[in-house]
C-alpha cells in the first residue's frame, strides 16, 4: 500500500521509528522529513523494495541528518544503492553507535566520510552480512586539500562482523581524486582509475598501515574474498590499533593462507578466543618473518580458547623454527586439520632439524586444558604416547571425531579420570562401549561421565556390547543423553542389568532405522528424568515396548514422576507412546508435543494418570493447543480424527 508523506506529519519528532513494507518512498529524509530527524534515536528500515537511499544531499542544500541516532538497521533494501549520496557531513549520525546492514545487494560501501578521523565519533558496533555488492565498509578522502598521512580512525569501534560479502576487499578505501563520487554511479570509469592509485599490494588487504581501531575487542569474517587481514610488512610500531582485540573468529574465508603476519603478535596480547573454521587453503597461522633468521618466539599470554577446524592446508603454526606458550589455554579444537601434528615425531632433514614441528608443546597445554576435540588420529596418539597421568587432571569435556576404530576405546576414560561431557561423532563405531575383559579389572577408575553425545554415528547398532553389572560404573553418573544422526540404531536402551537411575533428560534426533526407545523394564528405572524428545525417526512404531520375558497380561505399573516435557515430533510411523498394558503415572508432566505423528491414535492402550490441566500441543504457535483434563487418550483420538497430527514440524529440513 503507498503511503503519502502526509501521513507523517508529526514523524519528526519520534525517537524510535520502524518502516516495514512501505511503497512508493525513495528517500527517508527528504519524502518523510526534511529537517533530517533531529530527535530520533533508533531507525529500522526493512523489506522496502523502493528505497533507494535513506539520505539524498544533492537534492537540496544539505542538511544535518539524524544528529542523535544511536542505531541504524537496514534489513531486505534489495534495492538500496545508498545509505548517503554524497559525502556524510561532520556533524551527521554524530551519535551512531550501531550499523546494521543486511541482504541489500546493491549497497557497495556503507558510508562516504568526508573526514575518516571526525565523522561517526561514537561508532561501537558493525554487522554487515549477505550484501553481494558489498566492496568495503568506508570510502574516505576525495577533497583537495586533504591529507595524504591522514589515519583512518574509529576510536570507539568495539565490535566488527563481516559476513558473506562475495565482492569485498577492504575495510576502508581512500577515493583520491576530488572529483571522484564512490556513490555516483556515472563515475564508475573515474572510480576505477581512483582505485588503480593504491598499490597493488593491498588490493585484497582487509587492513592497511592506515587504519586504527584502537579499541576493537572482536572481529567475525565469515565467506570474504581477501587475500590478507593485516600485511606481513606491517611493524609493531603500526599495529597497535588492534591491541583491545579480544575475540577473533575467522571462516569460510577460502583465499586466506595465513592469519597473523609475525610482527602483528606481540600487539595481540589482549586476545582471549581465536576461532579459524573452514578456510581450505590456509597453510599456516602466522606468515613467516622474511628478514629475522633467528628462532621466532611468540605468547599468547590470554588465549583461552582455540579451535582449529575444516583447514585441510594447514600445516604449522609458523612455518619456521620457533617455540610457542600458551599459559591460559583451557579450550582446544583441533579436527579436520589432516596435515598438522600436535606431537613431535622422530623424522628430520638433512641439518637435524624436525621435518614439521607440532602445533605446539601439547605436554605443556595439556594441564590447563578442561575441553579438548580431536580427531581419531590424535586420540590414537594420546593413547600411544607416554603422557603421565596427572597431565589430564583438569580435562571435563572431550569431543571425538571422524575415529576409524569399531568402538570407543575404553583406556581413554581411565586416562582422562575427571572427565564429565563426552561427545563422539563421524566415526565408525558400531558400539560405544565393549566389555571384553577390561572392565572387569578397570571399571572403577573410569571416569564418571554426566552427558554423552553420540552424532552422526552411521555405523553405530548399539551402546554397548556384553551386558555386564560393570557397565554401570559408565553409566550410573549420566545425566544426558542425545542420540543425534545415527542411521543404523534400532534401539536405543535395551533391557539389560545398566542403570541409568541419574539419567534427567533423552533425546534423539533424526534417527531413520530406531523402532522403538527403550524397553519397560529400562522406562521403570528412569526416576529422574525431566524431559524426553524424538524428532524424525519415521520407523518409530512406539517408544516403549514390552521386554520379552513378560508376562502378557501382567499389569505393571511405570512412572515418570520428575518427567514434566515430552516431545514428539515428525514421526510418521508412530501408533502410540506404547502398546503394552502397562498403568502409566505422569504426575509433573505440564508439557506434551505431538507434531507430525499421523498415525497416532491414542497415547497408551493401559491406565493413564496425569494432572489435571496438561498442555497438548500439535504445533508450534500459541493457537495450536488443547487442554487435557486427565483424558490424554481422548485428547489424542480426537486430534487424529481431525487430522491435526499430519503434516511435518519446521524441523523437517535437518533430518
Amino acid at each position: 500500500m503507498a503511503i503519502c508523506s502526509k501521513k507523517f506529519q508529526g514523524i519528526n519528532n519520534v525517537e524510535y521509528l520502524c518502516l516495514d513494507k512501505l511503497q512508493g518512498i525513495k528517500n527517508v529524509v527528504l519524502e518523510l522529513d526534511t529537517e533530517g530527524f533531529s530527535q530520533l534515536k533508533h531507525l529500522h528500515v526493512q523489506n522496502n523494495p523502493d528505497f533507494l537511499c535513506i539520505v539524498d544531499s544533492m537534492e537540496r542544500e544539505p542538511c544535518v541528518a539524524f544528529p542523535l541516532l544511536e542505531s541504524l538497521t537496514l534489513p531486505n533494501l534489495t534495492n538500496m544503492e545508498r545509505i548517503c549520496i554524497d559525502r556524510l557531513k561532520i556533524e551527521s549520525f554524530n551519535e551512531l553507535k550501531t550499523i546494521k546492514v543486511e541482504n541489500c545487494d546493491e549497497l557497495s560501501n556503507i558510508f562516504w566520510l568526508s573526514s575518516s578521523t571526525k565523522c561517526l565519533p561514537g561508532l561501537e558496533r558493525i554487522a554487515v552480512i549477505n550484501c553481494s555488492s558489498m566492496e568495503e565498509i568506508f570510502a574516505t578522502g576525495g577533497e583537495a586539500d586533504v591529507d595524504v598521512d591522514e589515519k583512518i580512525e574509529f576510536g570507539q569501534l568495539r565490535s566488527l562482523s563481516l559476513g558473506k560479502l562475495p565482492k569485498f576487499t577492504r575495510f576502508c578505501r581512500e577515493v583520491k581524486n576530488p572529483s571522484t563520487s564512490p556513490n555516483r554511479q556515472e563515475s564508475q570509469e573515474e572510480l576505477t582509475a581512483s582505485s588503480n592509485e593504491i598499490s597493488s599490494d593491498t588490493s585484497t588487504l582487509l587492513f592497511n598501515e592506515k587504519v586504527l581501531l584502537p579499541n576493537l575487542e572482536a572481529l567475525e569474517l565469515n565467506a570474504i574474498n581477501v587475500d590478507e587481514i593485516w600485511h606481513y610488512n606491517q611493524l609493531p610500531a603500526m599495529v597497535p590499533c588492534f591491541q583491545s582485540l579480544t575475540r577473533l573468529i575467522v571462516w569460510g574465508c577460502d583465499k586466506l593462507k595465513y592469519i597473523f603476519s609475525a610482527s602483528t603478535i606481540q600487539s595481540l596480547e589482549q586476545l582471549q578466543h581465536l576461532e579459524i573454521r573452514l578456510c581450505k587453503s590456509l597453510q599456516e597461522i602466522i606468515s613467516e618473518n622474511r628478514t629475522d633468521q633467528v628462532t621466532a618466539y611468540f605468547v599468547f599470554p590470554r588465549v583461552t580458547t582455540l579451535k582449529l577446524d575444516g583447514l585441510p592446508e594447514l600445516r604449522c603454526l609458523y612455518p619456521g623454527m620457533h617455540t610457542s606458550e600458551w599459559p591460559a589455554l583451557k579450550n582446544l579444537v583441533a579436527c579436520n586439520c589432516d596435515k598438522i601434528t600436535l606431537s613431535q615425531n622422530d623424522e628430520n632433514d638433512q641439518f637435524g632439524v624436525p621435518a614439521q614441528q607440532p602445533l605446539f608443546s601439547f605436554k605443556k597445554i595439556l594441564p590447563n586444558l578442561e575441553g579438548l576435540a580431536l580427531s581419531g588420529k590424535d586420540i590414537t596418539m594420546i593413547l600411544q604416547d607416554d603422557f603421565p597421568q596427572h597431565l589430564f587432571g583438569s580435562l571435563k569435556q572431550l569431543r571425538v571425531g571422524d575415529d576409524d576404530l569399531a568402538c570407543f576405546p575404553l583406556d581413554l576414560l581411565e586416562r582422562f579420570h575427571n572427565l564429565e561431557f563426552l561427545y563422539l561423532s563421524d566415526g565408525s563405531y558400531e558400539v560405544v562401549f565393549s566389555n571384553e575383559g577390561y572392565l572387569e579389572t578397570h571399571a572403577r577408575k573410569l571416569a564418571l561421565i554426566k552427558r554423552l553425545n553420540l552424532t552422526r554415528l552411521n555405523h553405530l547398532q548399539q551402546l554397548w556390547k556384553h551386558d555386564s553389572k560393570e557397565l554401570d560404573f559408565i553409566f550410573q553418573h549420566l545425566q544426558i543423553l542425545r542420540v543425534l544422526h545415527c542411521q543404523n540404531l534400532l534401539s536405543l536402551l535395551p533391557s539389560s542389568s545398566v542403570s541409568f537411575r541419574n539419567l534427567t533428560r533423552l533425546e534423539t534426533f533424526a534417527c531413520k532405522k530406531l523402532m522403538n526407545l527403550l524397553t519397560s523394564s529400562k522406562a521403570k528405572s528412569l526416576e529422574r528424568l525431566v524431559s524426553l524428545r524424538i524428532f524424525g525417526c519415521p520407523a518409530m512404531t512406539e517408544v516403549i515396548i514390552s521386554d520379552e520375558d513378560e508376562t502378557a497380561n501382567l499389569k505393571e505399573e511405570i512412572v515418570f514422576s520428575k518427567l514434566s516435557a515430552l516431545s514428539l515430533f515428525d514421526l510418521d510411523s508412530l501408533t502410540s507412546f506404547s502398546s503394552g498394558n502397562y498403568a502409566f503415572k505422569l504426575p509433573s508432566l505440564q508439557d506434551l508435543w505431538v507434531i507430525g505423528c499421523p498415525k497416532m491414535k491414542l497415547f497408551t492402550k493401559g491406565e493413564l494418570s496425569t494432572p489435571l490441566r496438561l498442555n497438548v500441543r500439535y504445533g508450534l504457535s500459541d493457537d495450536k493447543l488443547r487442554w487435557s483434563n486427565n483424558d490424554l487418550n481422548t485428547i489424542i483420538q480426537q486430534l487424529h480424527q481431525e487430522k491435526l497430527l499430519e503434516g511435518s514440524s519446521r524441523y523437517l529440513s535437518q533430518y
